[in-house]
């Protein structure tokens, strides 16, 4: 099975293999979800990378750099554009993806043990402390130092897509322009309450109780809020492309996110951007919030509204692993809704069925 997910022709978009068309959204997340996959294959196969060749060559990119840990493990990629662009200054595909990948499975547990850590740093807020952040931001501020932000995109799965979200804040914070971001099953650090609680008086009571607290935290921030409120204008104007699965406890309450923040008053907004760890560091630590995970004012949320397949391993765990996997969003058949949030104007923006 291990060898059918890495071979682009039995697990791949192989539907998508000779057509270019780079203004369709769904081509277009079907291609730079590819090119994450082929980060998880390049590491998988250090020794022999064939199998990883079809996942961007396909899309007309070439390998330019694996982006690799101090052990040599294989934690990113950087491609490069090499087909024809419809029109010189064109904004609808990139020149450059820097590609990162998630935590890897079981079958290698060193590296997976070395993501574990990772996945920690994560959970304690600390991930920009990584190599993998140093090494992929100072990547990134080169290429668009060379080549502009519209020509350099991001992209991520899971991990990676966490790490290439604190990337892209990092570019808008010291260079202020916004690359385009691809993020897939993003994670949201925080207890999905709102789907073990169901839906009785004693959910309403805990989420009340949860963001009153939350908002008198944002009150007792006030000599720093305004630092806090240029940082969140600093990231009303970017846009990034999050996408997400209901079923995924990783990432689903994103969904759930931004459309409580639409319906809040303006402190609320404020502070259900954040998470109880980072309102507690940013009032009794004074640790800075501008790298905090959960400070994002705005995307577009694609979310994958599709059925789940058939239960065919006989797996309890299979429909989280199903509604976590990369290969989802270059499925033929899935079906998304996309919806942009911009909490800063309060005016969610739905846009298309199938994106």
């Amino acid at each position: 099975m291990g060898n059918e997910k890495r071979n682009f022709d039995i697990s791949g978009p192989k539907h998508l293999k000779d057509i270019v068309d780079w203004n369709n959204a769904d081509y277009r997340r079907s291609a730079i979800s590819s090119l994450v996959q082929g980060v998880y294959v390049l590491e998988s196969e250090r020794e022999n990378s064939t199998n990883a060749q079809p996942w961007y060559e396909s899309f007309k990119f070439q390998l330019v750099e694996p982006i690799k840990r101090d052990d040599q493990s294989i934690f990113g990629a950087i491609y490069k554009y090499i087909g024809k662009y419809p029109a010189p200054d064109s904004d609808v595909l990139p020149r450059y993806v820097i590609a990162l990948r998630g935590t890897v499975d079981l079958k290698r547990p060193k590296i997976w043990g070395i993501d574990i850590m990772m996945d920690i740093k994560l959970l304690l807020n600390k991930l920009e402390e990584s190599s993998c952040f140093i090494l992929a931001t100072d990547r990134v501020k080169r290429l668009v130092k060379e080549n502009g932000a519209p020509n350099v995109w991001l992209a991520g799965h899971s991990l990676g897509a966490a790490v290439a979200l604190l990337v892209g804040k990092k570019i808008i914070f010291d260079m202020e322009c916004y690359p385009e971001a691809y993020l897939f099953n993003p994670p949201f650090l925080s207890i999905p309450t709102n789907h073990f609680l169901g839906d009785g008086k004693v959910k309403k009571i805990i989420q009340t109780g949860r963001r009153s607290v939350k908002a008198a935290l944002t009150v007792a921030a006030k000599p720093r809020n305004s630092q806090m409120k240029e940082h969140f204008h600093l990231l009303s104007c970017w846009t990034p492309h999050m996408f997400v699965n209901p079923g995924d406890v990783v990432c689903r309450e994103y969904i759930d996110y931004f459309q409580r923040n639409i319906r809040d008053g303006k402190i609320m907004r404020l502070a259900e951007s954040n998470s109880f760890g980072n309102l507690f560091n940013h009032v009794v630590r004074w640790k800075d919030l501008k790298n905090a995970t959960h400070l994002l004012p705005s995307a577009e949320l694609i979310v994958n509204h599709s059925c789940p397949g058939p239960n065919i391993d006989d797996n309890i765990f299979s429909p989280y692993y199903h509604a976590h996997d990369i290969r989802q969003w270059w499925d033929r058949e899935v079906r998304c809704q996309s919806t942009i949030y911009n909490i800063a104007r309060n005016d969610p923006q739905p846009t298309t069925e199938d994106p």
